[in-house]
């Protein structure tokens, strides 16, 4: 299904002990899986990737943990080498040293919102699928 405002898709069902793509139930952990979620975005790819790892049974738990840590881990990464280049363009001209500076402060700015309007979904119990990672994800969550 797909959702106007966001121009993303809503997950797929996965079946969970809490029933079809619930973000209910207890986990392996012994965390609230609705909980569990949230941490999963909370700490970024890192936490993400720690329930990733920890999580064995709850698969939407697993799917929010692995698309975690494909959106917001490529987004450090992307934020990481443009800081890089940022840095090499200052031995080019202080311009183009502030022009990539902008880029990557309005990439960051960008993986913020996101990271809000995520943390939002996941505390009203939305399960949301996110172009390409949420795919990818699947496939990982159903490992």
């Amino acid at each position: 299904m797909t959702d106007p405002q966001a121009g993303a898709t809503h997950a797929p069902p996965l079946a969970t002990s809490g029933g079809e793509g619930e973000l209910t139930g207890s986990t392996s952990t012994g965390v609230d899986a609705r909980l569990s979620v949230l941490l999963c975005y909370l700490g970024w790819w890192l936490s993400a990737l720690v329930f990733l790892v920890i999580e064995q049974e709850h698969r939407v738990v697993r799917f929010h943990a692995a698309q975690s840590m494909i959106v917001f881990g490529g987004l450090s990464l992307l934020i990481f080498l443009l800081s890089a280049a940022s840095v090499g363009m200052l031995f080019v001209s202080p311009a183009a040293f502030q022009a990539a500076r902008m880029v990557v402060y309005l990439v960051w700015l960008g993986a913020v919102v996101l990271w809000l309007v995520v943390m939002l979904k996941t505390f009203r119990g939305e399960s949301w699928q996110m172009p390409f990672a949420g795919e990818v994800a699947a496939k990982i969550a159903s490992r």
